[in-house]
């Protein structure tokens, strides 16, 4: 994967997006649990920059620790097929997950600038595995720099779109735009 970005529509079956979506977004319950969202004061958070105060929902499947990654969420497993899909695309027959969750982003009535800061997930060498749960607006803006700059060049623009999958070297700084009209739902597994 490295200097890749490679985008997959319908990655899934239609049956397979409506499900996820509907225990993502919608009242269905999985292995007898519903969904839960936790909020975020900042989404754009990190330990060396300050904060945008973008709040958000998310939701952690898989928590990075020192060596492997360690599931935090039965949801993980309503996840597991999608991602399987996703490598096999690429040739990948078996991966490590560093860290997986979701955000869901509600539309704002924002005047500023609406590019979140840019980012990398994790210092590791990784693969970004980007599912969009349902179609939006709020781009994801994967850069040119693969290093901290003081400005950043844009490589690709991915609108979101239900059952779209966009897999990219995980040391591209990317960032994501705040929606305006619709919910921006994506699920974000880092991969190894």
């Amino acid at each position: 994967m490295k200097n890749k970005i490679l985008i997959f529509d319908d990655i899934i079956d239609l049956e397979y997006q409506e499900r996820i979506k509907n225990i993502l977004l919608g009242d269905k319950i999985f292995e007898g649990y519903y969904f839960p969202w936790y909020f975020t004061q900042d989404v754009t958070k990190q330990k060396d920059r300050d904060s945008q105060k973008r709040s958000a929902f998310f939701h952690g499947y898989v928590r990075s620790s020192d060596t492997i990654g360690i599931i935090d969420s039965v949801f993980h497993h309503l996840i597991v097929p999608l991602l399987e899909n996703a490598c096999n695309r690429i040739g990948k027959q078996s991966v490590n997950v560093i860290q997986g969750r979701s955000f869901l982003q509600l539309p704002i009535n924002y005047k500023g600038e609406r590019e979140d800061s840019p980012h990398i997930d994790t210092s590791d060498d990784h693969f970004v595995m980007l599912y969009y749960v349902c179609d939006s607006d709020g781009d994801t803006i994967i850069y040119n720099e693969q290093e901290k700059s003081d400005s950043y060049t844009v490589q690709k623009r991915i609108t979101p779109k239900q059952g779209r999958v966009v897999l990219f070297d995980g040391s591209y700084y990317h960032t994501a735009e705040q929606p305006l009209n619709n919910i921006r739902c994506v699920i974000n597994y880092d991969l190894e």
